[in-house]
């Protein structure tokens, strides 16, 4: 057998077991992936948008903070950021774990978020969160985020 015989049936192996492969995701989860993988681009155009796909009673936790942040005074933090003439120009996304318990989900992710400052440079923020989702009128709703942000140099 050639090296080239050897390197066809590899690849022929491999492309045959990727096909037998089932989804990751049931439509289900991948309801929820879909919501959460349209992230903060909404925030460049409407941010009224942006803010109606978390629910009322959605609250903000950053992972060593001491308190958390209503919705209300995040909404207001974020308009406030936005009016400083940031844009968002990449948003990269990988769920890691989705659980559906009837009305209610739980995600995983990675993140890195690509910021435009008003001076033209750019910077990413990387992080990790774990997002809660509730189903209301058939619509998932983000109810509560908890979010690591990644130090720099530590983002793999």
């Amino acid at each position: 057998m050639t090296l080239a015989n050897i390197i066809l049936c590899g690849l022929l192996a491999v492309t045959s077991v990727q096909a037998a492969e089932e989804p990751r995701w049931t439509p289900e989860q991948q309801e929820i992936i879909d919501v959460a993988s349209r992230g903060p681009f909404a925030l460049n155009d409407d941010f009224d948008a942006w803010a109606e796909g978390y629910h009322p009673d959605w609250s903000y936790w950053r992972l060593g903070a001491e308190t958390i942040r209503p919705r209300d005074e995040h909404m207001q933090a974020v308009a406030d950021y936005m009016a400083t003439g940031v844009r968002i120009v990449g948003f990269e996304f990988t769920p890691i774990d989705v659980v559906v318990r009837g009305d209610t989900a739980l995600l995983r992710y990675n993140a890195i978020e690509s910021i435009e400052n008003p001076d033209g440079t750019r910077r990413d923020v990387h992080f990790s969160a774990a997002g809660f989702y509730a189903r209301e009128e058939g619509e998932w709703k983000v109810l509560a985020s908890n979010l690591y942000y990644v130090p720099d140099g530590e983002a793999e």
